[in-house]
């Protein structure tokens, strides 16, 4: 394997400003859906931001970061320290010192701690160091992870294993920007341990959720738009770009691609499936293989579009996704936001358009607060340690706080998305998947609770 580009730099030592306000501890438990276990107890400087505006989503989040810290499968020291790896590769300090906690805490002694900050490897085996390898190469450029790679992973630790690290990976790169977008310090006694809560059922989304038919259209482009033009941007085009989504359709899928009748079968209790079944690759192999982590992972996905709901037009969701896609090259992707624009209400041709406009560098039919958070999104994607406080301001100038903070949000969870495609090479359904899976959703969503009345 050879060297890879070099990881931003993270400096632990550094004080944070949040973008977002943070709670007390008290208020943020008041905010949050009714708990049936571990209420009080202390919260991540990050849920403290989120419980506010968004409090069912960090009722999710919180259940997703404990799951991943606590119950994926992957040996505890191999997690923490591929965890570490990607928080460095992303320039998280927070995230950094989060897995050096939980590295400790599963018993990895001083000396492998400073090889892990050293990238010295001499003295692991080829299996863990083939894992550390992965989850760089994950996080920086996960579209140029090698069928041969991908083997040798499984061969060292198992098809489902390897799943769990590609979960890992995409849940790291998902946390890591969420987490610079809030400017979220590093709790005053250092890292808190992983927080065990039992909300109530109706505190988190359980089914799907249908979404509104979108009335968004494209403007006609002036030629002066406001986001300079990027070289790299314009290497592939849009054509380009479509013989790529072709390529994709005949790939083989590098894990074997269960039922749904299997997914169903081994879904965690309390989780709602489709009672359709599903044919989204993506959905039946993250479910297939790993039913705790990616059940936590869909929980949160459900919960945070429902609570979303007139805040984030769908069209200019996927347009933020769109552009996710192209900056870490992942046409499986791409291809489901070419979809979702369907769902959405848009005809073939707007789509086409949509896209093309979008790879080009002229984005002036889009408006203003558009073509900025496109960039946002290309830069919190590409180099998420470079995002400022300057930048979440823009956002919050443009959209409002409440609106803001579910940008930021989707924008990182797109990056969760892409791993996942980019880590088994899924190959692209032929047809719209996604007319079924949303056909038998109800188009309004049971309301939780806002406090939980303590």
């Amino acid at each position: 394997m050879g060297l890879l580009p070099a990881a931003a730099s993270a400096d632990p030592s550094r004080e944070r400003e949040p973008t977002i306000p943070l709670l007390s501890v008290e208020d943020a438990w008041h905010a949050l859906p009714p708990v049936e276990k571990g209420s009080g107890q202390p919260l991540p400087s990050w849920a403290r931001a989120l419980a506010g505006p968004l409090p069912r989503t960090t009722a999710a989040l919180l259940r997703l970061d404990f799951v991943h810290r606590t119950r994926n499968p992957i040996d505890p020291k191999l997690r923490a320290q591929m965890r570490w790896v990607a928080a460095h590769a992303n320039g998280c300090a927070y995230s950094e010192a989060y897995a050096l906690a939980d590295a400790r805490r599963a018993g990895v002694d001083d000396a492998a701690i400073g090889a892990l900050t050293k990238a010295d490897y001499s003295k692991l085996s080829a299996g863990e160091k083939s894992a550390l390898e992965f989850a760089r190469k994950m996080t920086l450029e996960s579209s140029k992870v090698t069928d041969a790679e991908f083997s040798e992973l499984v061969g060292h630790h198992g098809e489902g294993n390897a799943v769990a690290m590609v979960l890992l990976l995409a849940y790291s790169n998902f946390q890591d920007r969420l987490l610079t977008c809030l400017g979220s310090p590093l709790e005053s006694g250092g890292p808190l341990t992983p927080v065990e809560v039992v909300f109530a059922p109706s505190a988190t989304q359980s089914g799907m959720l249908a979404f509104p038919k979108s009335k968004t259209t494209l403007g006609k482009p002036t030629g002066k738009d406001l986001i300079d033009d990027d070289p790299e941007w314009l290497g592939v085009g849009y054509d380009e770009l479509q013989e790529k989504l072709e390529r994709q359709r005949s790939k083989t899928t590098r894990v074997r691609v269960p039922s749904w009748e299997e997914v169903v079968r081994g879904l965690p209790k309390g989780f709602t499936p489709s009672r359709k079944p599903v044919r989204i690759v993506w959905t039946l192999v993250c479910l297939g293989h790993q039913p705790e982590l990616a059940s936590a992972w869909e929980t949160l996905m459900r919960t945070a579009g429902a609570e979303s709901r007139g805040k984030l037009d769908r069209v200019l969701s996927q347009g933020l996704f769109w552009v996710v896609t192209k900056a870490v090259d992942c046409p499986y992707c791409m291809g489901h936001c070419e979809m979702n624009w369907e769902v959405a209400g848009l005809t073939k041709p707007e789509i086409a358009e949509r896209s093309k406009a979008l790879a080009g560098d002229d984005w002036s039919g889009f408006p203003p607060d558009e073509q900025r958070v496109f960039a946002f999104a290309r830069k919190l994607t590409r180099s998420p340690a470079t995002i400022s406080s300057e930048d979440v301001e823009g956002i919050k100038r443009d959209f409002g706080i409440d609106r803001a903070v579910n940008v930021l949000v989707y924008a990182s969870r797109c990056n969760y998305m892409v791993r996942v495609s980019n880590g088994f090479q899924l190959s692209l359904e032929r047809d719209n998947v996604f007319f079924d899976y949303y056909s038998d959703a109800p188009t309004q969503a049971k309301p939780a609770p806002n406090s939980s009345g303590r």
